[in-house]
């Protein structure tokens, strides 16, 4: 039953992801039956009194209703979700302040000089290309693209999110033993994550390993 939904869903919401109401394909992503059929019928009925009435405004304020419930919905309990099981944890073996330590985030960062994130990506599946960061460059050059978090914080202060000023200061003060020379960001909007462990995060792994990374601080937004 849940797959059936899902699967009219994607038929019904299958839309460029400029189209008005865009939102409304996240709806893809609940696992809720009680959810997904309630917004089926309604949608059902909307339709049906907007063609006898001729009156396409009813189906409009459904299709807003919707878009705004998805929005509440979206960091809630009802959201489909992978549990990643058996995570190979690798132990630390030395101190951190002898430690080479890495930046990865999924902030959507990016310099002047590269293109930005597909916030949806390709058939709305995310982007799960990444942006290799040099470790000097000034952090107010640095430009976002991301869509699925506020990131009024990052254009104010992109350290709240990807703080290499204040791993440099770290680096600085021997709290750390020294800074990675190249950072990376990735766009942290994924639909189908096996498209990232299979492909552009053993990348960056292989990159990290290469350049003698001992630990890597994950900032997520």
């Amino acid at each position: 039953m849940q797959e059936d939904y899902i699967n009219k869903l994607k038929t019904i919401l299958n839309s460029p992801n400029t189209a008005e109401f865009g939102k409304l394909k996240y709806l893809t992503a609940i696992n809720d039956e009680s959810i997904l059929s309630q917004f089926l019928s309604e949608i059902y009925l909307a339709s049906v009194d907007s063609r006898s009435n001729n009156d396409l405004e009813i189906l409009n304020e459904i299709l807003e209703k919707w878009e705004n419930k998805i929005t509440s919905l979206w960091n809630g309990p009802h959201m489909r979700s992978k549990v990643q099981e058996g995570i190979p944890w690798t132990p630390v073996t030395k101190p951190i302040s002898q430690s080479k330590i890495a930046l990865v985030t999924t902030g959507g960062f990016y310099t002047s000089q590269q293109s930005p994130f597909e916030t949806d990506g390709p058939e709305n599946l995310g982007d799960w290309s990444y942006r290799a960061i040099p470790r000097n460059i000034p952090t107010n050059t640095l430009n976002v693209s991301h869509i699925h978090y506020d990131i009024s914080g990052p254009q104010e202060d992109i350290n709240c999110v990807f703080p290499l000023d204040i791993l440099s200061e770290l680096e600085k003060s021997g709290f750390i033993g020294s800074m990675a020379d190249t950072n990376y960001s990735f766009m942290g909007f994924i639909q189908k994550p096996d498209l990232l462990s299979e492909t552009t995060a053993i990348e960056v792994a292989a990159k990290l390993k290469a350049d003698n990374v001992d630990a890597v601080l994950l900032t997520s937004t």
